[in-house]
């Protein structure tokens, strides 16, 4: 196993502090959370299972009873509560998380009992979407089978992880026997082709899912099954270095890439990490929107190209989260761009992810950012896609990457990455308070055993220049002492690294969108633009037309591109 250069806190160490609008959309979703019902999430597993559904409402969507991807939402929902538990320690979703397990604990028992299917299988259906896809069934006839099963897996790794129910690692074990035995008997052929099938193919982030199944069981097939996903295809062009996304499907190769760098953790393979490390090189710097969302319709296009597709369905929301999370896990290996990384995860953060989700506690989160001229985002709240399902997790998973650990003993540092007001409470008991001024204040609640290091964000760097490396070092603090950084939010021109004639505007880490309904691109001069009096820190007006950063539009029509 190779030992990460730096760790993270546990979710559980890590609070937002009211205010901020990370705190505020966290708040929404709680409160969505705490209202779904257990038993409307199981009703598809007790049907197909053989079990009563009692009273329960079926689900809508992508989970009713005749789509073929019934189940991930459940997943999803059971990652949420868990990492909601951790993220709040409130033990109402503790509960939800313990009640869901035990559903399926109770379906995957069914299942066996049945004799319909192998021993161990859990899904919102049979196994012959799994036998249609071993002959190579093309989607729509089958709808990514092993996708689904890597949420529920997810789900279940999370409620065992996160919310401590030991129940849930009892439901893995035979679940991942299933995958080892059944994939076994697969030729390799066979499943190369399986995983390089659009959409029906699509795996999610089993590679990791099964690594981390490893990592608690210590069994050394869950990691043989890990090494049975790999996508020859992708991780060979990869390897090399070449840039041949023209056209992937962005959501269903991302969580691959993670995969890669999970297998590399557990053995060490360096191509592994070499796979990893070009990937988020090529996407990040060719592939990418202003917002740092990737793909069109679904798909990457080719490398700077990103003007040319600037449509309603541009930036998928889940594939946003997956770059975060690959993001996240190279940040914890990689020695040399440890700043670019997260720059590139700050951008995301705070002008999409922020962005996705809707105003209100109804769940609704973006499927696409439309990017095209007088554009107008669509909440999802009944269709259960695969956005929905991500937006009830990515509202907590962020927590971890605020903060990170590394070294040892006297050169131990603890890194502020984000200026996310937030507190973490560990020996440091330190706090990060960000203005709307751009003033940012880390105090510490305790005399610090570890060293401050302090990541000046990209759009302020020029300010600071003995950042050389990004950070600023503060040594240790004592008991209520803090470090201030005065960071001007100033108004910026960002051209568009692919085209110079479009750009976009930005005012400190945001983005910002004019607020018009035109269908052709406008052109506004920032030397006119002043704060307006009456629209709140961030809000710019010519005098016609208002420019507020893109986490506050909600339903209104907007530009973010210019030209």
């Amino acid at each position: 196993m190779v030992l990460p250069e730096r760790t993270h806190p546990e979710i559980s160490r890590v609070r937002l502090l009211p205010g901020s609008p990370f705190c505020d959309s966290q708040q929404h979703m709680l409160a969505f959370l705490a209202k779904q019902d257990v038993d409307s999430m199981l009703y598809n597993f007790r049907k197909a299972a053989g079990l009563p559904v009692g009273d329960a409402a079926p689900m809508t969507g992508w989970d009713a009873e005749d789509c073929k991807l019934k189940g991930h939402t459940t997943g999803h929902y059971l990652s949420a509560v868990s990492l909601a538990y951790a993220a709040t320690g409130e033990i109402r979703f503790r509960e939800k998380a313990k009640a869901l397990t035990e559903g399926l604990a109770e379906c995957q028992k069914a299942f066996a009992l049945s004799g319909k299917v192998h021993p161990g299988f859990l899904s919102a259906y049979d196994e012959e979407q799994f036998d249609l896809l071993e002959k190579l069934t093309p989607y729509p006839e089958i709808w990514a089978p092993y996708y689904t099963l890597d949420k529920i897996m997810s789900g279940l790794l999370d409620a065992y992880e996160l919310a401590g129910i030991d129940q849930a690692k009892e439901a893995l074990i035979p679940l991942g026997d299933w995958i080892y035995e059944r994939l076994s008997r697969v030729p390799d052929e066979t499943r190369a082709k399986m995983w390089d099938t659009y959409i029906a193919g699509e795996y999610g982030a089993m590679i990791a899912t099964l690594v981390r199944l490893h990592r608690i069981s210590g069994k050394r097939e869950y990691l043989k099954a890990a090494g049975m996903f790999e996508n020859a295809r992708l991780f060979g062009q990869m390897a090399a270095g070449r840039d041949e996304l023209d056209g992937m499907h962005a959501n269903q190769h991302i969580p691959q890439i993670t995969g890669a760098l999970e297998l590399y953790a557990a053995t060490g393979r360096r191509d592994c990490f070499d796979i990893a490390r070009n990937f988020v090189s090529i996407v990040t710097g060719h592939h990418c929107y202003s917002i740092g969302g990737v793909g069109d319709e679904e798909r990457f296009r080719a490398a700077d190209s990103e003007c040319e597709y600037l449509t309603e369905k541009t930036a998928e929301s889940c594939a946003s989260v997956n770059m975060l999370r690959l993001t996240s896990k190279l940040f914890e290996y990689e020695t040399q761009a440890r700043c670019d990384l997260m720059d590139y995860y700050e951008l995301t953060l705070f002008n999409h992810i922020l962005m996705s989700h809707s105003h209100c506690s109804d769940g609704g989160t973006t499927y696409f950012m439309p990017l095209a001229p007088g554009s107008c985002k669509h909440y999802e709240t009944e269709e259960n896609s695969c956005c929905h399902g991500t937006g009830m997790e990515s509202r907590f998973r962020f927590m971890a990457d605020i903060y990170s650990y590394e070294g040892e003993e006297d050169d131990s540092l603890v890194r502020v990455n984000l200026p996310v007001p937030s507190v973490l409470d560990d020996e440091e008991k330190l706090t990060v308070m960000m203005s709307d001024g751009g003033r940012l204040i880390i105090k510490a609640g305790a005399d610090m055993k570890r060293k401050l290091a302090v990541r000046i964000p990209a759009w302020a760097r020029e300010d600071f220049p003995d950042a050389a490396d990004g950070y600023i070092y503060c040594g240790r603090l004592k008991a209520g002492e803090n470090v201030t950084f005065e960071m001007p939010m100033k108004l910026q021109i960002i051209t568009a690294v692919s085209d110079s004639g479009y750009y976009n505007i930005a005012w400190g880490p945001y983005m910002l969108a004019a607020i018009s309904g035109s269908s052709e691109f406008i052109h506004p001069d920032i030397s006119k633009l002043y704060e307006s009096a009456d629209g709140g820190r961030g809000t710019f007006t010519d005098g016609e037309t208002h420019y507020l950063p893109l986490f506050r539009i909600d339903k209104e029509k907007y530009h973010i591109y210019f030209r």
